[in-house]
């Protein structure tokens, strides 16, 4: 049975694989499954517990020890993971210069990892209309006088057959 996704779940994954050659201009890459497990074992040997899907990318600067746990280790309280957030080419409506006008899914997973991490954990903010980008903590943008915020469900689901 062939999995069905709703259109905006389609268009975010799109506008998400599109920003990554320009991710990498931008001094930033998408650790590898390997990778993000051995961020999660390094962050672990210091007592914090993240989520392995609450973060999308490093600095490019990291890229040599993400394969070794042990030098991860050593470094990783100066390592900030980032949670990406894309604003497609083809949106109707267009950003304004400071992003105002952007709306995305904040996960349980990503506010909970911006929350434990602190000034290590930032959320990359991608308009690949205009091929800008802004970089910002949970705290700029998660409050009222900023943004609408209102709690959601968001439903994937993986396995009907065992069901009746």
């Amino acid at each position: 049975m062939k999995k069905q996704k709703s259109a905006s779940y389609d268009q975010g994954k799109k506008g998400e694989s599109n920003s990554w050659e320009y991710l990498l201009e931008y001094g930033y890459t998408r650790p590898t499954s390997q990778q993000r497990k051995n961020i999660v074992e390094a962050l672990a040997r210091q007592g914090k517990q993240i989520k392995i899907r609450g973060f999308d990318l490093v600095e490019t600067t990291h890229s040599l020890i993400l394969d070794d746990v042990e030098e991860l280790s050593k470094v990783i309280d100066t390592i900030k993971l980032f949670e990406l957030k894309t604003a497609g080419a083809n949106r109707k409506a267009s950003l304004k210069e400071d992003f105002s006008g952007m709306g995305f899914t904040l996960t349980s997973s990503e506010k909970e990892n911006a929350e434990l991490l602190g000034d290590n954990y930032r959320f990359l903010l991608l308009n690949l209309k205009n091929k800008k980008y802004k970089v910002c903590k949970l705290q700029d943008f998660f409050k009222p006088q900023v943004s609408r915020i209102y709690p959601t469900w968001s439903i994937f689901i993986k396995d009907f057959g065992h069901i009746q």
